[in-house]
């Protein structure tokens, strides 16, 4: 892939618990790091394939390989692209090669909070 298809700037968030200034519980997403990314829809049968399971709004971002993508994990982190949260299902770091990772994210419904 050419470096020009890696243009759109995402937002990678990390899940932070701990503690507010007087000891009550504090739970919040913090920006954790910045990367550019190709980001494409899906289509065809791997579309239909989200409808199915009403993940249609499922996007694949692929990046170059960043060592903190290693560490990453589906439930303690997200993406925010163009203003939209995306929940993270599924994150590969391409044959192992530590060359490119793709991250399937489902955007998040305003009714999930």
């Amino acid at each position: 892939m050419d470096s020009g298809a890696y243009r759109n700037l995402v937002t990678i968030q990390k899940y932070v618990e701990g503690f507010d200034d007087i000891g009550n519980p504090s739970n919040e997403w913090t920006d954790y790091a910045h990367a550019y990314a190709y980001a494409n829809g899906l289509s065809g049968r791997e579309y239909w394939e989200a409808a199915n399971v009403q993940q249609e709004n499922t996007v694949e971002f692929v990046f170059r390989w960043k060592p903190f993508f290693d560490i990453m994990n589906t439930k303690q982190y997200r993406l925010v692209f163009r203003d939209r949260i995306y929940n993270i299902n599924m994150i590969d770091n391409i044959q192992f090669r530590n060359k490119t990772v793709k991250i399937r994210a489902v955007m998040k419904n305003v009714a999930e909070g």
